[in-house]
């Protein structure tokens, strides 16, 4: 995905909106960290649109500016916008090598890439930095289940709802991957307290349909996807569903691996901090 022109092109409106003169010069009162924060801001109200030309105003300020570059790369993340932010993150990485939210950053852009192997070995020096990163163990079972290998990534999953039994994403992976892995039950006990909490979303409620199909209740799986799908698109997800039901693990496993809609739930809630 290519934003470069485009951005480039609100960048100019936004700097000349914002005092900037045509030589790159500001107006009085304009500095590197107000920009930065006026972009954390943005993005983080979900705002992306308005964040990634204040991240670039920061940059023409201060181009080694590394908070601007971890911002800019987690708004291209929100955006789908993969390539540009891994690009972000390992700039960061090049000048400080420890940045933990650079390196979960750039692992959940892998992933988003398709590149779980890859992924892996960023989590990996993430964990050995802090072994209790449970955003890298989030971002690490996701890249395990891309791989198949549920049973090593739900100890992930685990280990990370230990340490931070509030993040949501955890839970709801763990209740997907245990799904794949036909312990449906399980996975909807995981998944019920979730989908019907505060901060509850559209992919969680989609996992407990699935879990719900997987333990053979066609119903309650219908009654949940019906919460965010037309009834045509919720009655096309449940064949979809009981026809993933009736694969052998290995194969259902491979056939979701090929479905974007499951995978992942890593980018944003990983690379923050």
């Amino acid at each position: 995905m290519k934003l470069t022109p485009i951005i480039s092109a609100c960048l100019a409106l936004v700097l000349a909106a914002c005092g900037l003169d045509a030589d790159g010069s500001s107006s009085r009162g304009d500095s590197y960290a107000t920009s930065v924060q006026q972009a954390d801001q943005a993005r983080k109200a979900g705002a992306v649109g308005e964040s990634i030309p204040l991240y670039g105003r920061a940059l023409q300020v201060n181009p080694d500016g590394m908070e601007a570059k971890l911002g800019l790369g987690q708004s291209y993340l929100a955006l789908g916008a993969s390539d540009e932010a891994a690009a972000q993150f390992r700039d960061v990485l090049a000048k400080r090598s420890g940045d933990t939210v650079a390196r979960r950053g750039l692992a959940s852009a892998l992933l988003s890439m398709g590149q779980p192997a890859l992924a892996v070995g960023q989590l990996a020096a993430a964990l050995q930095a802090d072994a209790g990163d449970y955003r890298a163990m989030n971002a690490m079972g996701v890249a395990l289940d891309m791989q198949g290998q549920h049973e090593e990534a739900q100890v992930r999953y685990r280990e990370g709802i230990a340490l931070a039994p509030d993040f949501l994403a955890l839970r709801s992976n763990l209740g997907l991957s245990l799904a794949i892995s036909g312990r449906g039950q399980e996975a909807v006990a995981q998944l019920v307290p979730l989908a019907s909490g505060r901060g509850a979303d559209a992919r969680t409620r989609q996992n407990l349909a699935f879990a719900y199909a997987m333990s053979g209740d066609p119903t309650n799986a219908l009654v949940v996807s019906r919460r965010d799908l037309t009834e045509g698109s919720a009655q096309r997800q449940l064949s979809y569903y009981l026809m993933l039901k009736n694969l052998p693990i290995s194969a259902r496993s491979a056939e979701i691996r090929r479905n974007p809609s499951f995978f992942p739930q890593a980018s944003l809630r990983a690379a923050g901090g």
